[in-house]
């Protein structure tokens, strides 16, 4: 899954790459070092997308902090659905599941030899446990990236909202076609009286116009 993820977004996901190698490797065979690679995976996740949902963590926030931070700034809801509020607390309350995930990865992390520390004589993971904890990850970190991914940017720029500078030739257009306006001696523009008195039928006026400016508009038949 987190292979698909990287060719699906391969303009934010490139670096990801490293990591999952580290982590196939792990389970193939080094599984003494799979926790490693799952915990740093998800904290790759964690501060990749945070600043996309609009959270700064804190110093004090540790890892199982961090991962519930981030599972509750997440939208779940669907799309074009007519209950997608109820969808949303629906599944946010499957995934806070993985709350759970964390506590216990934080905890196993810091037993001796599992992670760090420890005997050279003392047992450690083991290939099914690397698999199992992999699996975990591969699932949990490309679900919280596509999410978060799937969402509108806040940090991306903000467009412009259209002016009536912006569409001269139609103006120009649109003043020749119907003339200069007299009331009581002043003289106005049609164009801008339109654009500043009714902007959805200046809309629909100009969005005909640059149809048929274009050839996509419709034909007229010959007589």
């Amino acid at each position: 899954m987190l292979r698909a993820l990287i060719e699906a977004h391969p303009d934010r996901a490139e670096r990801l790459l490293p990591h999952v190698e580290a982590l196939e490797l792990s389970i193939q065979s080094q599984p003494a070092f799979c926790l490693q690679n799952v915990r740093t995976l998800f904290e790759a996740a964690h501060h990749t997308v945070a600043p996309r949902l609009n959270i700064a963590f804190a110093k004090k926030d540790g890892f199982p902090g961090r991962m519930r931070r981030v599972i509750e700034a997440m939208d779940f809801s669907i799309a074009d659905h007519p209950e997608a509020d109820k969808i949303n607390l629906h599944l946010a309350a499957l995934v806070k599941g993985i709350d759970d995930v964390a506590v216990a990865l934080a905890a196993l992390s810091n037993v001796p030899n599992m992670r760090h520390g420890g005997s050279l004589d003392w047992g450690t993971l083991q290939r099914q446990h690397a698999r199992m904890l992999g699996g975990l990850c591969d699932s949990l970190v490309s679900f919280l990236f596509e999410v978060a991914w799937s969402r509108p940017d806040p940090m991306a720029a903000t467009p412009e909202p259209t002016r009536y500078e912006d569409f001269a030739d139609f103006n120009d257009w649109c003043d020749d076609e119907y003339g200069v306006v007299e009331i009581a001696g002043s003289l106005f523009q049609p164009s801008r009286v339109l654009y500043l008195l009714d902007a959805t039928q200046y809309d629909a006026v100009l969005q005909e116009w640059q149809s048929e400016a274009t050839g996509t508009g419709p034909r007229e038949e010959a007589a």
